[in-house]
């Protein structure tokens, strides 16, 4: 090959990198595909979330906590992941008060039923109260 193809295949090559680069999504892959969450199948947790801790005997509540790959490195909740708990079904509670704390509990509610989500650290919270 002569100098100059060589130099110009090199600066494509060099050119495609960066764009590709910068065109990936900051958010990590965890938040492309979901499940049900295992106390509450129509609310969405990431596919890629280990279940570490679930309670379903409590008379005030179940709950299960997520580790999510990559979680730790977010300031909060993904917008994506929000979108997607809207799109299937949930409306979320606008008259929350904790909102503005370091990690916020958001409240969504379905028909009758209630969901409190939180992040903290690696882990994401579900947490449905029991009516009485």
């Amino acid at each position: 090959m002569k100098p100059k193809v060589k130099l110009f295949a090199f600066c494509l090559f060099c050119s495609s990198l960066l764009l590709l680069a910068g065109c990936t999504s900051e958010e990590p892959s965890s938040w492309a595909i979901y499940d049900g969450a295992t106390i509450e199948e129509s609310f969405p947790v990431p596919q890629d979330a280990n279940k570490t801790d679930v309670t379903a005997d409590n008379t005030n509540m179940s709950y299960v906590r997520y580790s999510v790959p990559g979680l730790d490195s977010l300031d909060s909740i993904p917008e994506v992941y929000l979108d997607t708990i809207k799109a299937w079904g949930w409306t979320e509670q606008t008259d929350q008060e904790n909102l503005e704390e370091p990690n916020p509990i958001f409240i969504f509610s379905k028909g009758e039923t209630t969901v409190h989500l939180s992040l903290e650290g690696n882990y994401l919270t579900v947490v449905v109260p029991k009516k009485n």
